[in-house]
């Protein structure tokens, strides 16, 4: 055991600069937009996306005290993290870091790789979807949590660690393509699709504080907007 831990430690520490010439960079845009724009692919990897969507409600609800009592999802790209705890800020707190969540676990993931260690990004992202596990309480959230576990894993653990730096990007890529389409969508209910308004976080933190939609909107947008420019500028370093 000691001496498989001690393997894996080297493979997920091993420095590795990302070298990548135009054509694999061509191939892993084409990629992404391949797992996000059709509707027919989003379907499916769009419920990874909400995973991770929800994941940012648990982390930042465990991290302002709440007790986080489960997660789950629905095959219509739905989800709900029920918490308790005192205290309109932690709800607050806990409310934004939906949307923005996919969009900085891109930025991370995008920093490690500037680095020259996506190994070690890819062993802190299979542990938390291990650690989400905990939390699930429906059979959708068990199957897609499930299978992003299974699958991260398997990165870690199987794959040669030169193919870390294309799982690295790529996850990155989609994860970041992902978290702006959501936050388009958000923007979207609170304009022209208001029918739908009632599945806004923005909307839900207005109602349980007594305030304004709008200001919530701004602050989960900012957010996003923050990661957004941490992953592009970590990006350009790479490139």
């Amino acid at each position: 055991m000691g001496e498989t831990l001690s393997e894996l430690w080297l493979r997920l520490s091993l420095h590795q600069p990302v070298e990548l010439d135009g054509w694999q960079w061509l191939i892993l845009a084409a990629l992404v937009a391949l797992l996000v724009l059709p509707r027919p692919s989003w379907r499916l990897t769009g419920m990874y996306s909400t995973l991770v969507h929800e994941l940012g409600h648990v982390i930042s609800a465990l991290f302002t005290g709440r007790f986080v009592t489960g997660l789950r999802l629905g095959w219509d790209h739905s989800g709900e993290v029920v918490s308790r705890g005192r205290g309109k800020i932690s709800v607050v707190i806990s409310g934004i870091f939906g949307y923005p969540a996919p969009i900085w676990c891109a930025a991370g993931l995008l920093a490690a790789a500037a680095a020259g260690y996506p190994g070690a990004a890819l062993g802190i992202y299979a542990l938390f979807f291990c650690l989400a596990l905990v939390f699930v309480r429906n059979f959708p959230a068990l199957v897609v949590c499930v299978a992003s576990a299974l699958l991260a894993l398997g990165v870690v653990f199987f794959a040669p660690t030169d193919a870390f730096v294309y799982v690295t990007m790529l996850l990155a890529g989609f994860l970041l393509v992902a978290g702006l389409r959501d936050c388009l969508k958000l923007l979207s209910v609170h304009t022209w699709r208001r029918t739908e308004i009632g599945s806004s976080d923005a909307y839900l933190i207005a109602a349980s504080t007594r305030t304004f939609a709008s200001l919530w909107l701004l602050v989960i947008l900012a957010l996003a907007g923050g990661g957004l420019w941490l992953a592009v500028a970590s990006l350009l370093r790479i490139i």
